[in-house]
């Protein structure tokens, strides 16, 4: 009696099917490729979130660097010697006579 198998004609195995992973396994990498997904698109959200924030600081700075630049000039134009002149004379202020002054050391 000679029997021979054809190794093409062969049945798979029970339970060896042509999907490599078992179910719980492709859950796991589905669910790390989502969990990526996830992280990836939050990180990109907090980039944008704080590219914008330093966008608005950005501004806010420039406008504060003008208020300075102006206010040094309003401050120098207040000390200035001739608007003090100007501001005594109007107040009815005179100069001390000479024999009134004193330096200091």
């Amino acid at each position: 009696m000679n029997v021979s198998l054809r190794i093409g004609n062969r049945r798979l195995a029970a339970g060896a099917g042509w999907f490599p992973l078992s179910l719980h396994q492709a859950l796991f990498v589905l669910g790390l490729i989502t969990a990526s997904c996830l992280f990836y698109i939050f990180t990109e959200v907090r980039v944008l979130n704080l590219s914008y924030q330093a966008s608005q600081a950005a501004s806010v700075q420039r406008e504060l660097m003008e208020v300075k630049r102006r206010l040094k000039v309003e401050l120098n134009n207040l000390r200035s010697p001739e608007r003090l002149e100007r501001e005594g004379a109007r107040l009815g202020l005179t100069p001390p006579p000479a024999d009134r002054v004193r330096v200091l050391p």
